[in-house]
């Protein structure tokens, strides 16, 4: 009796859901997505809840270190917001102080990623002239472009973004940025203490990309430098643990969100 009555609860949330005037996603708490809630979205979602591709445009990085730029970028377009990757590095904020190293050439001061872009965009990992930049100034530029921002996290820093809080932002409609290694399976982090005095976790094999659909065993990524191509979740998952489930969930403008701004792509 049990069983039936959970099914018929979720044959009558499935109507109601699907018969109302307007459709519904998730909103995300800051750090994870543990709690699911229903809101109005101003875009239909896929008809298969399994899989869905965002209509989110392909972008090369125009910098050889500019990838978590032009991710953003991208995730931008799809909420119909144009930007390039110089004005969002400025919302990043920049930090362009020099590396410092040891008497045996060993990295022991830099920027702090999480506070800003450290080095210079157009710079060389194995130079140490360029680096990258983490989360927090990503999703503090993703605002400042207009955009909401519905989840940002690390377990680096706190909490991560699970993979399948990850998928389900995805279905719901909601481009994700996600950091992973280049080399597209986990990879150990060295480290060293910023100007700032922070922990810095790093790898030059740091790379941010676009995650724009998902279906049950893989995921599509828009990738700034290799492409747009689907990757196994396991694949995806171990590059992802790299820096400990670091991603950006963005959401559509406030206006938009309320109502008030159609546009945004399907």
């Amino acid at each position: 009796m049990g069983t039936l009555i959970r099914f018929v609860a979720l044959v009558l949330v499935t109507v109601v859901i699907a018969g109302s005037a307007r459709p519904y996603t998730v909103e995300i708490a800051r750090g994870g997505l543990d709690h699911i809630a229903l809101s109005p979205s101003p875009h239909l979602p896929a008809v298969d809840l399994t899989q869905r591709v965002l209509n989110v445009p392909l972008y090369h990085q125009a910098h050889r270190l500019s990838c978590e730029a032009a991710a953003l970028r991208m995730a931008l377009a799809y909420e119909g917001i144009s930007t390039d990757e110089l004005t969002l590095i400025a919302e990043m904020g920049d930090d362009l102080r020099p590396a410092r190293f040891d008497s045996r050439g060993r990295l022991i001061a830099w920027g702090d990623p999480m506070a800003a872009y450290v080095g210079n965009p157009d710079g060389r990992l194995a130079a140490y002239t360029g680096y990258g930049v983490y989360n927090e100034p990503v999703a503090r530029a993703a605002r400042k472009a207009g955009a909401s921002v519905i989840a940002s996290g690390s377990g680096l820093y706190g909490i991560g973004i699970a993979p399948p809080d990850i998928y389900r932002a995805i279905l719901a409609g909601h481009p994700v940025v996600a950091w992973i290694s280049n080399t597209y399976h986990v990879v150990p982090l060295a480290r060293y203490v910023a100007y700032d005095g922070a922990m810095v976790r790093y790898t030059l094999t740091e790379h941010a990309v676009t995650l724009i659909g998902v279906r049950p065993d893989a995921v599509l990524i828009n990738d700034p430098w290799f492409g747009r191509a689907w990757h196994s979740k396991a694949q995806f998952e171990s590059a992802y643990g790299t820096f400990a489930e670091m991603a950006v969930v963005l959401g559509a403008p406030e206006t938009e969100a309320a109502g008030s701004k159609p546009g945004r792509n399907p």
